[in-house]
């Protein structure tokens, strides 16, 4: 009996040292969001966050997130998106440099850029010869939504949650890449079960994403479900670090010079007004008006 007991107690320590260990431990890699949304985009704001700065995702790019960029812009609300991509790491790719300073001088209203860490799907990694499928986009009734994931989610969950039927009608384009459509990757999974929520609601955004969360969540989904998401007039970041990797997201609104963004690392060294979000909270940002701030768990 004594033998039992201390058997028990040394595999209940040994289990508490290894999540330990993997919470420690484990790679702090992972992909890199960046939003922005203004009426009036203030002048080399873009040069700034996504080249120069320390944290900028090309500087991110230097030693992680080797795995491409990939970049969304609506030159105005409600015009279709452009999308650029790269399978070069960001950090020494003339493309994205070039992709930035074309946005910079044209100043779009609204802008989603993305730097990959594969993990699932049409993923070689490190080997720079995919491009980044983030942010994947779909076409709805004239309006172009794109979403870009930091996490990992289980694809054979999504493909239960969203059911034949849908998946059959509305199969995964893989952003157009070769290999991305056969090779499914989760992130896409988990776009195709948002727009699932969001068109049993009738349209309305938010509660297709608490709805969509919500049922993830209570599947019992622990991977990261970070994304951005946009269809060409408004932001919506929500931030769910997983059981591993506690995945961030930051968000900025700065009233004197009209613009919100949101990013997965704050591009500066310090954080300044880049303001951490909580576990479960829904940013919702338009033009130059303030955030809009739901926590998910408690409309549940």
């Amino acid at each position: 009996m004594v033998v039992h007991k201390t058997l028990k107690k040394t595999i209940t320590a040994s289990m508490i040292v290894i999540l330990i260990f993997l919470l420690c431990e484990a790679p702090a890699q992972a992909c890199r969001l960046y939003a922005v949304i203004a009426d009036d985009l203030p002048n080399d704001l873009l040069m700034q966050q996504l080249i120069y700065e320390s944290n900028s995702l090309k500087n991110l790019a230097k030693k992680g997130n080797v795995d491409g960029w990939g970049i969304a812009w609506y030159k105005e609300y409600g015009f279709v998106a452009a999308i650029e991509r790269g399978a070069f790491r960001a950090y020494h790719d003339s493309a994205y440099d070039d992709v930035v300073a074309g946005m910079n001088a044209s100043e779009p209203n609204i802008i989603v850029a993305h730097i990959r860490f594969c993990t699932s799907g049409c993923c070689a990694h490190g080997k720079e010869i995919i491009e980044d499928p983030h942010p994947f986009y779909r076409d709805i009734k004239g309006k172009r939504w794109v979403f870009a994931h930091n996490g990992g989610v289980s694809i054979k969950r999504m493909k239960r949650l969203i059911g034949d039927a849908y998946l059959q009608a509305n199969p995964p384009n893989g952003s157009g890449i070769d290999g991305c459509e056969d090779k499914v990757v989760d992130s896409e999974m988990y776009f195709l079960f948002l727009l699932k929520n969001i068109e049993d609601h009738g349209g309305d955004v938010g509660q297709g994403i608490i709805s969509a969360v919500s049922r993830m969540v209570l599947d019992c989904e622990h991977g990261g479900m970070n994304f951005i998401l946009s269809e060409g007039h408004t932001l919506w970041a929500f931030r769910r670090g997983g059981l591993i990797l506690r995945h961030k997201l930051y968000y900025l609104y700065d009233p004197a010079k009209g613009y919100s963004a949101v990013a997965t690392q704050y591009p500066s060294d310090e954080q300044k007004r880049w303001i951490a979000m909580k576990n479960y909270e829904l940013a919702v940002l338009k033009g130059d008006s303030p955030p809009a701030l739901i926590n998910i768990k408690q409309q549940q």
